[in-house]
């Protein structure tokens, strides 16, 4: 637990300062955060980080995770999707040359890979930039969430969520986390309702993204279960790697965009 701490204390001294700075500090700090966490994800499907194909994946999520405002460099017909797709073929073009060690599925899995790290940082770093304020109360839901729903179900918590790939959730620490998440969110509109959402607006979309988070750390688990990983790295001393802690978060953010646009 001592370790735990200490670890939370350093990571919160390093990231904290620059998400209230923001800006292009904020962004290179992620961007890094993204690399790391796609190297954790390679290495627990068992990818070798030092072969060409992983190079290539790193430059796709790269080019998944720029700020939007980076693209008006490009043409204007050129968005990030366009970038995706020449990476992901380009993988295949590799698979050609290499078919015994690179085939369709081993492609499919390092284009997906960048794609599910690469567009959740992404959209912490467009949040960021939209204002603090909006990305603390994205992270509030998503990180009291989790945070309640570990606190709940260690007091109340008897009915498995997931058994097979997660035994330690529960179904009532999953309401806990979601109700807590609520309750967090809701004082910070109470102050400042910058999305101008309303009460039913706000329990719809903490409900959503409470699932979603939840579901997110469950297919990190299911991943790591599947390759026989107990954590995704060791970076976070007593909690793992980055893909450990940024689970929910890199599945929720995305989607709390796409639920906020029909409002």
């Amino acid at each position: 637990m001592f370790q735990r701490v200490i670890t939370a204390i350093v990571a919160l001294a390093i990231f904290l300062p620059l998400l209230f700075i923001g800006g292009l500090p904020f962004e290179l700090l992620v961007m890094v955060m993204g690399i790391i966490t796609l190297l954790e994800l390679l290495r627990v499907v068992g990818q070798p980080l030092w072969r060409f194909e992983t190079l290539v994946t790193v430059i796709i999520m790269v080019l998944v995770i720029l700020p939007s405002r980076v693209l008006t460099l490009f043409p204007n017909e050129i968005n990030q999707m366009i970038l995706f797709y020449a990476g992901a073929m380009i993988l295949l073009f590799i698979s050609v040359f290499v078919p015994d060690r690179v085939k369709f599925e081993q492609a499919g899995t390092l284009s997906l890979a960048a794609l599910y790290v690469g567009r959740g940082y992404h959209f912490l770093i467009e949040t960021r930039n939209y204002g603090l304020l909006p990305l603390l109360f994205v992270l509030v839901i998503i990180w009291g969430n989790d945070s309640f729903a570990y606190i709940v179900g260690r007091l109340i918590g008897k009915n498995k969520l997931a058994p097979e790939i997660s035994p330690n959730k529960t179904i009532e620490g999953s309401i806990g986390g979601i109700v807590g998440a609520f309750i967090l969110s809701s004082i910070i509109l109470y102050f400042d309702n910058f999305f101008g959402i309303s009460l039913l607006q706000n329990i719809i979309l903490v409900t959503l993204i409470g699932i979603i988070g939840q579901l997110g750390d469950l297919v990190e688990s299911g991943i790591k279960r599947a390759y026989g990983v107990k954590d995704s790295g060791t970076i976070l001393p007593g909690h793992g790697g980055l893909l450990d802690r940024f689970d929910n978060m890199l599945i929720a953010l995305p989607m709390f965009y796409f639920i906020i646009s029909f409002f």
